[in-house]
């Protein structure tokens, strides 16, 4: 990706008025200016898909710096440092679950608030297209309905995102000139609108990723959404339905034409390819502005004082004991995994750069570290401030886990043990699964659930899919309370902390709005 695209791209959005400025930007005080026009984006077709890479890159933008990390903190799977817990009270609320976890959490706000300009944007330009296809000609209804195809996806996937974390919604009613204030829709209204989102997305968009702009999403990123959507509507909606879920894995699996990585490392070393396991990625290089700084919240602060040491950081989120540690000590990880070196940090020492903790800034300086976002491009020429390495956010590992999944909620629970040996397991074990390690294709249906929620950590930790995996699976009080240390300390973590409060800025913009229970 090059940043001078990027830079035309942002001047553009800017110059149009689709830019907002943030955390500070309220999702629901649109001002009129802001508004799309049919004279400054939809008069001419060349200018859509600018404006659709201006809503990967909002979206993406969720993904840099500290913001990128929120959803991750308060897991069984991933906390906070010790130094950020004694500094900073109300981002320690989303690890205790205390009275900071509560409306006017700042954290919480920014989470909100960098999505929803996705959802509205993203609603006018469908309306907008809706109108263009009315009168369009053939060729120009083939262009339209494949631009109509990447708004529903990212109005769908980022309302995915919105309901898993914080449930009903007040989705705006967006048209040309105007947003429509509402109350919550309900679980079920809010998810068939997801649905038929993702749906109309897998329908309209290519099967075959775009050579030109690896960025444009195709219509397998979109089932693997919706697939995830089947198998994550709470029960209480009715539309909870494995079975459809199994439809949209098997199609990716049967016709996608994508595979595993053979080898682990290759997925997190940013100087190799990682060959046909992503199906959506967010792109980034080490060139600012196109940075995502991801290292310098995950790294060591005892490796921090070479600011070109790619390794340091500042502690701010830190794997949990269980999730770091051998199933011996009673962790996660089995003896010969590959998997545990590459996600996770235990040795600090790179050439000539030892460690040296910084007195008075935790006790877990060089406890073990996230190491997924480390990027050795950037060793000994650049601050670990600038690591850019790709985000995966769908990778085809996590479509062959999730049918595993509903194959065994289907009754399929041998043919699911095969699948996760055949594939995820064996390829832990550098293509050769020792018998020892290999599932029981006998286990029951409930030991498979237990056992895909462990490997979904082994393979998919700090990919920000736990807190989502912990919602739908009714684990996360009972996981959090006893595996985070922050959590369990404070003793406070209850069913009403399943989902956000609405920020109170919102609630009091919007009159029609009520705090979740």
């Amino acid at each position: 990706m090059k940043t001078s695209k990027i830079i035309f791209i942002t001047i553009l959005l800017l110059a149009l008025g689709f830019i907002h400025s943030g955390c500070n930007e309220d999702f629901l005080n649109q001002d009129p200016q802001t508004s799309l026009s049919d004279n400054q984006v939809f008069e001419s077709l060349d200018n859509v898909q600018f404006f659709l890479d201006g809503l990967y890159f909002e979206w993406r933008f969720t993904r840099v710096n500290r913001r990128g990390f929120y959803l991750m903190l308060g897991t069984d799977e991933s906390q906070q440092g010790e130094y950020q817990m004694r500094t900073e009270a109300e981002q320690g609320g989303l690890d205790k679950y205390d009275g900071f976890y509560s409306e006017e959490n700042k954290p919480i706000a920014e989470l909100w608030s960098i999505r929803w300009p996705i959802v509205v944007k993203a609603g006018m330009a469908i309306d907008q297209l809706n109108k263009l296809l009315e009168n369009a000609s053939k060729e120009d209804s083939a262009r339209i309905n494949s631009f109509k195809g990447q708004a529903s996806f990212y109005r769908g996937a980022v309302l995915l995102e919105l309901a898993s974390y914080w449930g009903e919604l007040p989705i705006p009613e967006t048209t040309k000139n105007s947003i429509t204030l509402s109350a919550k829709r309900s679980i079920v209204d809010t998810y068939r609108m997801i649905e038929n989102d993702l749906l109309t997305a897998s329908q309209l968009l290519s099967d075959k990723l775009n050579s030109a702009d690896l960025r444009i999403p195709t219509k397998w990123a979109a089932m693997a959404l919706l697939g995830k959507m089947y198998m994550s509507v709470p029960l209480s909606s009715g539309l909870r339905n494995y079975g459809n879920a199994k439809l949209q894995f098997l199609e990716i699996y049967n016709h996608g034409g994508f595979s595993l990585a053979t080898n682990v490392a290759d997925l997190w070393d940013p100087t190799k390819q990682p060959g046909n396991e992503p199906i959506f990625t967010f792109y980034f290089t080490n060139t600012s502005p196109d940075t995502n700084q991801n290292q310098w919240y995950t790294g060591s602060r005892a490796c921090a004082g070479n600011p070109t040491n790619y390794i340091g950081g500042y502690d701010l989120v830190l794997p949990t004991e269980y999730c770091r540690n051998d199933i011996e000590q009673g962790g996660l990880w089995e003896k010969g995994d590959l998997r545990k070196m590459e996600s996770i940090r235990y040795d600090f020492i790179n050439g000539d750069n030892l460690p040296s903790p910084v007195a008075g800034f935790g006790e877990d300086q060089l406890l073990p570290h996230i190491k997924k976002y480390e990027d050795k491009r950037i060793d000994s020429k650049q601050s670990f401030y600038d690591s850019g390495k790709n985000i995966y956010y769908v990778r085809y590992a996590d479509v062959l886990l999730s049918l595993a999944e509903c194959m065994n909620e289907t009754n399929e629970t041998s043919a699911a043990v095969q699948l996760i040996n055949n594939t995820i397991r064996n390829r832990a074990w550098g293509g050769t699964l020792p018998s020892e390690y290999a599932w029981n294709p006998n286990m029951s249906q409930e030991d498979f659930r237990k056992n895909i929620m462990t490997e979904r950590m082994r393979e998919l930790c700090f990919e920000g899919w736990r807190r989502f995996d912990l919602i739908r699976t009714n684990n996360f009080v009972n996981y959090i309370k006893e595996r985070n240390r922050w959590a369990k300390e404070a003793s406070l973590i209850s069913e009403q902390h399943i989902y956000y409060p609405i920020p109170i800025t919102e609630i009091k913009m919007n009159p029609n709005l009520s705090e979740n229970k």
